[in-house]
């Protein structure tokens, strides 16, 4: 570049720059130096938290370069349009702007939102939030929106990002901005947010038409989904899908979660609809919400309760057939009478829980939710309908523990301990034949062993620990291997009964014996430590060794660091390297 237009930059720089803080003088905005903040942190790609070092006050700071995208214009007019609608107070506050030194880099300073999004709200607090909070988002979030469309704006990137959520409040953030023509996905997930939340006939023809409040409110109706769910919609497909984009289009849409009201589940489908003229407008949304009254178990939802209570007849029907055939001295059979083994849904539901069984043998409970979840995640299967499906299958009772443990960590669903109690009450109550290796079979031990945890902590039930000992010392009497490492731990512990290490390791030797791979790094864990017996690493390493050699993702974890250590065996870095990236890998 010449020297001369390098001169020609820099005037037109300087003069922009002129022009701006004569427009803030005029607006009376307020300015204030870069050098007034200070622990400037980045915290996203344009985004900054700061501190005002006079007041001490935490703000954001919105950092806008001026280029020949985003123009001296589009600055002014942002700027006017915060100051514009600061006065709700369910929009961030505005207050002032700043300029980076030596830098083309203006700040609008807003008031930060110390909870972060709704999407980072919902993933830490949703366990905690009951229908009357989830129902409160929903009303401030609408209102917002009907302050907006009455001042006929329209907010046009209305998703996770943009709303936030200041001491529990929502607060919502940047408007819609110019639009520039492009084809990729990439530039409509950059522009204009996630492609769940657009409304589908923008995403057709991409950005030839216009957004309008129409296009506001299918937003809406996605967000107040996510609300019920706590889960992003189509969490397990990719954003940047052009098979996702299409199917949007065509009318896809999330499934229903079990336990939604069933006025406000009606409200979002409306929201949703393909057709934007047949949306309602943002204040039919509003007074229908206002129109629902959370009170606890009066509300009408949309939750399986009937099945519940079908299963439970079927149960009770499988149960008097049982008996007969049993009185008959006949052989019971166990195995899963499925309706069609050929469709695809019982095949999958099948294979999912056979895995399940496979990790309740082999892995620790922490890790089991993830791997499940990446296991439906990796058949591009959506977990809602995942638990959907096993619920209205006929044959549902023969996985009712892996039901209970979708509602229990909330796979598809929200959680529900609840739910979860009463899906592990009736896999317990299943009648089996012992003799019978069938996977099914291990139904009951599954759902026993859940109910001894949910009796101990409490979920869905008041806690009881002797309970939890009583359902556990029967389940694990009748030989369960699983049962019998749960009943270790308790007497490892003195849960619900008198302490006794002695006799844990003798369970856990039991349980290890019948291949259960938990019980085995629990033996190691005994023979490491002394617990019940002499020390004794050498012994403990083999049993770690063995639980990881057969898959235990816990127990390779820990034999790198026998490896790293020379703990029960000599030290050698690159074996401990070599286990723990095994671990690394697996989990």
């Amino acid at each position: 570049m010449s020297q001369d237009n390098v001169n020609e930059k820099e005037w037109e720089t300087w003069i922009d720059h002129l022009i701006i803080e004569d427009t803030f003088q005029k607006e009376n905005i307020p300015f204030y130096q870069y050098s007034e903040f200070e622990n400037v942190k980045s915290i996203s790609e344009n985004i900054y938290i700061a501190t005002f070092k006079i007041s001490q006050k935490t703000v954001a700071l919105k950092c806008i370069s001026l280029n020949y995208k985003f123009t001296l214009d589009n600055l002014i007019n942002e700027v006017k349009r915060h100051r514009k609608l600061e006065i709700h107070d369910s929009i961030l506050r505005f207050y002032g702007i700043s300029k980076q030194e030596d830098s083309n880099n203006y700040l609008i300073i807003l008031e930060y939102a110390n909870n972060g999004s709704l999407r980072q709200y919902l993933k830490s607090n949703f366990q905690r939030l009951d229908w009357n909070a989830k129902l409160n988002f929903a009303k401030q979030i609408s209102n917002v929106l009907m302050f907006l469309h009455s001042n006929d704006i329209v907010h046009g990137k209305l998703n996770f990002e943009n709303i936030l959520v200041h001491n529990g409040n929502i607060k919502l953030n940047d408007f819609e901005m110019n639009k520039y023509t492009s084809e990729s996905l990439k530039f409509l997930e950059n522009t204009l947010g996630p492609i769940q939340y657009i409304d589908p006939k923008y995403l057709e023809i991409f950005n030839s038409i216009g957004k309008d409040k129409s296009s506001d409110i299918f937003s809406l109706g996605i967000i107040l989904w996510e609300i019920s769910s706590g889960n992003p919609p189509f969490e397990m497909e990719t954003q940047l899908n052009v098979d996702l984009l299409n199917n949007i289009v065509k009318g896809k849409r999330e499934m229903v979660i079990p336990g939604t009201p069933t006025k406000y589940k009606e409200i979002y489908t409306d929201c949703w609809k393909q057709d934007g003229n047949s949306r309602p407008d943002i204040s039919q949304v509003v007074k229908n919400l206002s129109e629902i009254i959370i009170s606890g178990a009066n509300v009408e939802t949309e939750t399986p309760q009937p099945q519940i209570s079908n299963v439970t007849d079927e149960i009770i029907s499988v149960k008097s057939e049982t008996s007969n055939i049993q009185n008959e001295e006949l052989e019971v059979k166990s195995d899963p009478p499925f309706v069609d083994v050929s469709d695809e849904a019982v095949v999958f539901i099948k294979g999912l829980f056979e895995f399940f069984i496979d990790l309740f043998k082999k892995q620790v409970p922490d890790i089991r939710p993830i791997m499940i979840k990446n296991y439906i995640k990796e058949h591009n299967k959506n977990p809602v309908k995942v638990l959907s499906e096993m619920i209205i299958n006929p044959s549902c009772y023969w996985f009712t523990s892996l039901i209970g443990f979708f509602y229990k960590n909330g796979i598809g669903t929200v959680i529900d301990y609840q739910m979860a109690f009463e899906f592990f009450s009736l896999a317990a109550d299943q009648i089996l034949d012992m003799k019978n290796t069938s996977p099914y079979n291990t139904n009951k031990e599954i759902g026993s062993v859940y109910l001894v945890t949910m009796h101990l902590k409490g979920l869905g039930v008041k806690a009881d620990m002797e309970k939890a000992f009583q359902i556990c010392s029967k389940i694990a009497d009748e030989g369960c291997p699983i049962a019998l490492n749960y009943l270790g731990l308790l007497y490892n512990h003195g849960y619900g009964v008198k302490k006794n290490c002695k006799k844990a390791l003798e369970l856990y030797l039991k349980s290890a014996e019948k291949g259960c791979l938990v019980a085995q790094m629990n033996v190691g864990y005994c023979y490491k430590n002394g617990v019940g017996i002499a020390k004794d690493e050498s012994e403990g390493f083999q049993w770690a060794i063995k639980s990881a050699l057969s898959g235990n993702i816990n127990a390779m974890r820990e034999v790198g660091n026998c490896y790293s250590r020379g703990i029960g065996v000599d030290k050698d870095h690159t074996e401990a390297n070599k286990w723990f990236e095994k671990y690394a890998e697996n989990k």
